[in-house]
């Protein structure tokens, strides 16, 4: 048969005779999948950004952030014979030991001893993020007293706080092996502050796993788990939530490895999820509060109408860049704010002995996201540029059509602490109507863009709320509504376009509408 890559490779006999009848599109070409067929090697659950807050005092869960979803990505994960379990970090939202314990208790109910129903061992591959090691600045809100918030604190005695909840040594840097696989993982750091940008709290990595990476077998993959992302990997060069490239130079030396990270809070329906290059690199998502509409038009430097970024700074550096700067360009935003939503993802990963297989999962909707990626061993690059050239542009459906009318809108005004306020007015503005885009590839934005026979253009881009949910969910096909501002307009413009745009930037065919109202605007 032929490999994603063109080259011919052979069919085992153990893989035929697992092989189901479904199989999988990956990239632009189909594999096998084996899922009801051969066991794989190992069976890995994987999460991150699981944020348990306990509400003031202590004694209970605040509203909407108690261990459900962990419970039941859990659940899952043992029903499908995880030997396992990757958590990437932000387990305590506050820091709290409390917080912690309760992960525990989840981790204890679904597998008591350590234990599946069968009877055999799942293994635990937890890291602290930096809320865990570092959150007591938002455990104020849950203890005001500082005896009583020092001393429910993680940060003041991680050890302690290890070995209360999961009963073995808390070490910064630590490695397991299951079923002949080895994991490698890093803790955030107690007491290092996250930056977003260049996250030095696992810089002692490589002096810690340098030398034991390089005893393992070249031709097996081995794991690595740290919370944030090894740098200029997912997402590019612009990733928030990368860190200071440690992880990036210890693990180039060795093609089959596998890093999992967290940190983003992105989507799994983002093809920038996972990277391929010197080594593999995948996010792992998050169990709450998904920050796509900050986080995917990072990497163009470019922020959402409809998010909390709104600021177009082309060609400024990443070290130049303020932190969340673009939060403050709220004055002149019209739409209603999309950052939050409630989608909760993580991921099966199936070792078998030529490929690894990733499926994703919403767990909120208890839906599949997609085809599973798969990674084909020896593990080989395959560049975003590749994988841009193979995959489908999303597209509008047949018969769609744009509604553009002029109106009057409220701009959201700014009210911060530590900055004056500034009210919200209303303004003449363009209202845009327009099914989502549901063929093709998977719409991470639209692009809306207007011109005048001068040639000026204007443009701006809105995250794909629809594009956020795994492709059978009903919020996927969400008819789309914007508001820009129409001073923003070329003097002039009589039309405006919206335009698909997919993970890698392809475009998909545009929309286009007469501006209401006809002589221009």
């Amino acid at each position: 048969m032929k490999t994603c890559s063109g080259k011919e490779t052979l069919l085992t006999r153990r893989r035929f005779l697992g092989a189901a009848v479904a199989t999988g599109a990956v990239a632009g070409c189909r594999t096998f999948s084996l899922a009801g067929g051969v066991r794989p090697l190992l069976r890995i659950g994987v999460v991150s950004d699981v944020h348990i807050r306990l509400a003031r005092g202590g004694e209970t869960f605040e509203d909407g952030y108690g261990t459900e979803t962990l419970q039941k990505a859990l659940e899952y994960f043992r029903d499908r014979g995880a030997d396992a379990v990757v958590i990437a970090g932000d387990m305590a939202d506050s820091g709290l030991v409390g917080e912690l314990k309760a992960v525990a208790g989840v981790w204890y109910r679904v597998f008591p001893g350590d234990r599946a129903p069968d009877g055999r061992r799942v293994e635990r591959i937890f890291v602290f993020g930096n809320h865990d090691a570092y959150g007591r600045w938002r455990g104020g809100s849950v203890f005001e007293s500082e005896s009583d918030l020092r001393r429910e604190s993680i940060e003041a005695d991680p050890r302690r706080a290890w070995d209360e909840c999961f009963h073995e040594e808390w070490k910064p840097f630590f490695s397991k092996n299951v079923k002949g696989f080895d994991f490698f993982a890093a803790h955030w750091s107690p007491g290092v502050w996250c930056n977003g940008y260049s996250e030095a709290a696992c810089a002692g990595c490589k002096g810690a796993f340098a030398a034991p990476m390089a005893k393992c077998d070249p031709s097996r993959p081995f794991f690595y788990v740290q919370h944030p992302h090894p740098r200029e990997t997912v997402y590019g060069k612009c990733a928030w939530g990368a860190d200071d490239g440690s992880a990036t130079e210890m693990l180039s030396l060795f093609p089959n490895a596998v890093a999992f990270s967290g940190h983003s809070h992105e989507p799994l329906t983002n093809e920038l999820s996972i990277w391929r290059g010197a080594f593999t690199s995948v996010a792992t998502g998050t169990l709450r509060h998904l920050g796509a509409s900050d986080v995917w038009s990072l990497a163009r430097q470019a922020g959402y109408e409809n998010g909390k970024c709104n600021i177009h700074l082309p060609g400024l550096k990443r070290e130049d860049r303020p932190f969340y700067y673009a939060k403050y360009d709220a004055p002149k935003m019209m739409p209603d704010e999309a950052r939050r939503y409630d989608v909760r993802i993580g991921q099966l990963v199936n070792v078998y002995e030529d490929r690894i297989e990733f499926y994703r999962r919403e767990f909120a909707s208890g839906i599949d996201i997609g085809e599973p990626w798969i990674v084909e061993l020896p593990a080989k690059p395959r560049s975003f540029a590749v994988r841009a050239k193979e995959a489908r542009p999303a597209q509008f459906p047949s018969g769609a059509a744009l509604s553009a009318k002029v109106s009057t809108a409220m701009t959201r005004g700014l009210k911060m602490s530590g900055r004056d306020e500034i009210p919200s007015v209303e303004q003449p503005a363009l209202k845009l109507a327009f099914p989502a885009a549901t063929e093709g590839g998977v719409v991470v934005e639209y692009e809306i863009a207007a011109s005048n026979a001068a040639g000026e253009r204007w443009d701006t881009r809105i995250c794909a709320v629809g594009g956020l949910y795994p492709r059978r969910h009903e919020m996927f096909a969400r008819p789309v509504s914007a508001t820009v501002p129409l001073a923003a307009l070329p003097v002039g413009a009589s039309s405006v376009e919206v335009t698909p745009l997919d993970s890698f930037g392809n475009r998909g065919r545009p929309l286009v509408a007469a501006v209401a109202g006809g002589k221009g605007v």
